[in-house]
């Protein structure tokens, strides 16, 4: 049994009220109420929790998750990097075959590479290398292992530069709970990724990934909270929100803290 604190049990009461009286009176949050249909579907090509493309009648595309402990994972880490001011796929609630799933909008002119080497080529080109930096110290506060190449969207834009929008945080919290430590991360794809930013003409800024740090400790319990208000009963239900705000609004700060420290001791290096 998790021991958490007054703050955090307030949290943890607050998002079960809530998920109570939604079920108890059929209510509907904005996301939900509002949420796309999709009416085409194009099958995942890789990667174990892709459920698709899923297009809907006027043409926006997403990217399509159905789990709802990975719809939770990929909702925070969209919604964190948001929170910070860092380029993301936008979350979004769908209708997917009966369904309420996630989506990640597919902006206009994302690029699709069919190679590492088209990836690469993409990586060295973007004007928003910060971008990386900046989702570092948000992999490492969500404990995301898996942060490799392919989980960019690389987005050419009309006067023909490209920039990188951060996606899928599938194997982030909640999936994992409490998040993997920092060091633990070693040998996984976000620490193999970070180790040849060199060769790909990225320089680790540490100002940019301490400065996300100072914001994201500040979404506290009730940030969360919030978040989860806007998102389907049921996957709150099948995902414990209750218990994910609860060990959010005793855990997160320190958390936060302790990945300051790591990335300032130079992170892997």
């Amino acid at each position: 049994m998790i021991n958490i604190g007054r703050r955090a049990r307030t949290a943890c009461d607050t998002a079960r009220n809530k998920t109570i009286l939604r079920e108890e009176v059929g209510k509907m949050s904005q996301a939900t109420l509002f949420a796309p249909d999709i009416i085409r579907y194009y099958p995942a090509q890789s990667g174990v929790d892709n459920a698709g493309i899923g297009e809907t009648a006027h043409g926006e595309r997403f990217l399509l998750k159905t789990d709802a402990t990975v719809c939770l994972a990929e909702y925070v880490g969209a919604s964190l990097c948001q929170s910070v001011g860092v380029p993301c796929g936008q979350p979004a609630v769908v209708n997917y075959r009966g369904r309420k799933a996630f989506g990640s909008r597919l902006e206009a002119g994302v690029e699709s590479p069919s190679s590492d080497a088209e990836i690469i080529d993409l990586v060295r080109e973007c004007g928003n290398k910060t971008i990386f930096s900046a989702v570092l110290a948000a992999d490492l506060a969500i404990g995301n292992n898996d942060r490799h190449w392919g989980n960019w969207l690389y987005q050419r834009r009309p006067d023909g530069s490209v920039i990188a929008r951060a996606i899928d945080f599938s194997r982030a919290w909640p999936t994992v709970v409490p998040p993997l430590e920092c060091h633990a991360m070693r040998g996984h794809n976000t620490q193999t990724s970070f180790a040849i930013w060199p060769g790909l003409g990225i320089t680790y800024d540490e100002t940019t990934a301490l400065n996300v740090c100072s914001t994201l400790e500040r979404m506290n319990g009730e940030w969360l909270s919030d978040l989860f208000e806007d998102l389907p009963v049921d996957w709150m239900i099948s995902g414990s929100g209750p218990e994910l705000c609860a060990w959010w609004g005793e855990s997160w700060a320190g958390r936060v803290a302790e990945v300051r420290d790591f990335l300032k001791s130079g992170a892997w290096q």
